[in-house]
């Protein structure tokens, strides 16, 4: 294989969680090897064990790119609907399941990782995590300057929100769904069933 050239070399971890990602996708499961990865990215493998010491290494940053892409993706999808607390919520929630689906490789490894990873706190625990909840908890504040959710503790409503939507992809990445319908659609059910209870608390301005 040829060496790599010195401005790639530079890369090789940056590459190397993209064509891990790329591989947990492919196949479907965490035991990729790393001789493979390296041949991804174009380096030979003891180059590659300069990044990292070894495969769970690499998985550990694999899971926290996941983090960071979830938080981007979902930033990005929900950022022309700031004004809109409840078209957000929507947004953002229909961003984490598409990631979701589109990663469920990756999504399992975030939130189930195997214990050799030594991520021993929940995934909402680390900073990555708290990132991705903190949108949520922002825009459940939002929703509360305009009325809604009169007297609600908005960190809990917002963990209580992303375990709903958390429970449908995962059953729906499970095909455990109670039937066909629901199932290709699960996680936007719930979201919507969630944001018609949070519009049903508006004060009554009759």
């Amino acid at each position: 294989m040829a060496r790599p050239k010195k401005e790639d070399a530079l890369d090789i971890s940056r590459k190397a969680v993209e064509e891990t990602i790329r591989l947990l996708g492919e196949r479907d499961d965490f035991d990729v090897p790393l001789t493979a990865v390296a041949e991804a990215v174009g380096c030979t493998a003891p180059a590659l064990y300069g990044h990292f010491r070894n495969k769970d290494a690499l998985l550990r940053a694999v899971h926290d790119a996941g983090f960071r892409r979830l938080y981007e993706e979902k930033r990005a999808r929900a950022k022309h609907f700031r004004a809109d607390p409840l078209a957000y919520l929507r947004a953002c929630s229909h961003a984490y399941a598409q990631f979701a689906f589109d990663n469920p490789t990756l999504y399992r490894l975030m939130f189930s990782p195997p214990p050799s990873l030594a991520v021993d706190q929940g995934p909402l625990s680390t900073d990555l995590g708290r990132s991705v909840l903190e949108l949520v908890v922002k825009a459940i504040r939002a929703c509360q300057k305009q009325g809604l959710l009169p007297g609600a503790d908005p960190k809990r409503y917002a963990f209580t929100f992303w375990a709903a939507v958390h429970g449908a992809v995962s059953l729906a990445l499970q095909n455990r769904a109670p039937d066909e319908k629901i199932r290709q659609d699960a996680a936007l059910v719930v979201v919507d069933t969630l944001l018609e209870i949070i519009a049903a608390t508006a004060p009554d301005r009759s």
